[in-house]
């Protein structure tokens, strides 16, 4: 008789389903939105963000029937492929925009440079967020956004690279858990800076929350914690 899988063993597999019924969940909403737009681009953008995904050969199949080409050539990744690269961003900025949306609580599954289906949802997430066509990939527009604030010259200086991290980084690096983000959460609360819920998800109310304590008391005014403002909160 086979003995019973071990209750981590049968925890990865149930994390590992769903995970799965995640990414098909996204899929189905990314050509659900294609199909409601109806246009070339919109399916080209669904290919884009779901190149092997379950309605890949029926976006094919529209593309055509609208007159347009399925060719790689005629349907692009900006600056990079739908393998994971965009806008351009070397591997370190790829880890920087992971770092960037896990601190404003878009959690990326991960900060190690590869933009897989953690990623492209957190993306999503961000872009519906914010108003944008949730496709998964970033403009290099967007890229700059979500680094804003933490690179100098990413606003009127030409480039198309963001630079560079900075306070972002740091908080990252602090590795802060669930539990520590809430008592941060729960410290700015009692001294009166609102940061819209205390879920230990650090989204853009307790960005500004942070930002609000930091220029009260005298700090520059980031909306990222350093190592002894975090210590301060929790206190």
């Amino acid at each position: 008789m086979t003995a019973p899988a071990p209750a981590q063993d049968l925890g990865d597999i149930v994390t590992g389903v769903a995970r799965q019924y995640l990414s098909q969940e996204q899929d189905r909403a990314a050509f659900s939105q294609a199909q409601g737009q109806g246009t070339v681009r919109a399916y080209r953008s669904y290919l884009q963000q779901f190149p092997q995904g379950l309605y890949a050969a029926e976006a094919r199949a529209q593309i055509r029937r609208l007159g347009g080409s399925t060719a790689d050539r005629d349907n692009p990744v900006a600056g990079g492929t739908a393998a994971g690269d965009t806008s351009g961003l070397t591997r370190q900025q790829r880890v920087s925009v992971q770092r960037q949306l896990n601190a404003l609580g878009y959690s990326t599954n991960g900060a190690d440079g590869n933009f897989g289906p953690g990623t492209r949802r957190a993306i999503a997430l961000w872009q519906r967020d914010r108003g944008y066509s949730q496709t998964g990939s970033l403009s290099t527009a967007q890229a700059n956004e979500i680094l804003r604030g933490t690179a100098a010259g990413n606003s009127g200086s030409g480039s198309s690279r963001p630079t560079a991290l900075g306070p972002a980084d740091s908080e990252a690096d602090l590795g802060l858990s669930r539990s520590q983000k809430a008592a941060i959460q729960a410290g700015l609360t009692r001294r009166g800076y609102d940061t819209r819920g205390i879920d230990g998800a650090f989204g853009q109310g307790t960005r500004n929350a942070i930002a609000s304590w930091q220029r009260a008391n005298g700090m520059q005014a980031t909306g990222y914690l350093t190592a002894a403002q975090a210590d301060s909160l929790m206190r």
